[in-house]
């Protein structure tokens, strides 16, 4: 048995502006078969980990069909290289047993290289486990994507954690205004606080030493600074029209 695309499949193929963002890619991908959108951000985060593997030729929702059974399913995603496929199966909203089926079809087919499995959560993960997938030649069950956000974001979790505290957030701000003193500092937060809080600015790369003592936004700061305020506009808004429903 093998498989192949659809010849609709190029339709459904991951162009560089359609992955540019989850918001570009769930309007494109998630509006159609009207998904849930858990399930449209497992796909986003396959086909990203398609493409950093170094996988140019990446289709998502693909009409794939298996011969000589021909027979017709779907796969959440899948990366094609060297005559070659590698796919893509999340578990958001989908029971094992269904998956089961596709499964063994791939399973079955000879240019089908590898089938990741991407569970939501931990839990979901022991339940692939228990049924013996982990077990199978072809099959790699990937880490919950709930424990990978930190990875799969790339430190922004991380960068909201700095807004949690006040005293960072005076600095911020009053750095972004202009450079500033650590004598300015000292009167602004915490004494105790100031270095601690200088370093991790420091090696989140958001402020830069513009002369002895005297520090300011990087450029980074200054973008991260903006899209936070951005972010917290939207948000602000977001609430306020929930309210008023």
């Amino acid at each position: 048995m093998y498989m192949e695309l659809e010849p609709s499949a190029k339709n459904r193929r991951a162009e560089p502006q359609k992955i540019s963002s989850f918001e570009a890619f769930k309007e494109w991908a998630g509006t159609e078969r009207n998904e849930s959108e858990l399930l449209t951000f497992q796909k986003y985060y396959g086909v990203r980990e398609l493409l950093k593997a170094g996988i140019e030729e990446v289709y998502v929702d693909a009409p794939v069909r298996f011969l000589p059974d021909d027979l017709k399913r779907f796969v959440d995603a899948c990366g094609v290289g060297r005559k070659k496929f590698i796919t893509v199966l999340c578990s958001a909203g989908v029971g094992i047993e269904r998956s089961k089926e596709l499964l063994d079809l791939l399973e079955q087919s000879s240019n089908v290289e590898a089938i990741w499995i991407y569970p939501l959560l931990s839990t979901n993960r022991e339940a692939y486990r228990k049924t013996g997938f982990q077990e199978r030649r072809k099959v790699k069950v990937e880490g919950a994507i709930l424990d990978r956000l930190e990875e799969f974001f790339e430190g922004a979790l991380e960068a909201l954690d700095l807004f949690e505290s006040s005293a960072r957030m005076r600095m911020l701000f009053a750095m972004w205004d202009s450079p500033k003193d650590k004598r300015f500092f000292r009167e602004l937060v915490n004494p105790k606080l100031l270095y601690e809080n200088l370093e991790i600015l420091q090696r989140m790369n958001l402020i830069q030493e513009v002369s002895t003592g005297v520090y300011g936004l990087s450029e980074c700061g200054e973008n991260l600074m903006r899209e936070y305020l951005y972010f917290l506009d939207k948000l602000r808004r977001t609430i306020r029209d929930l309210q008023q429903t």
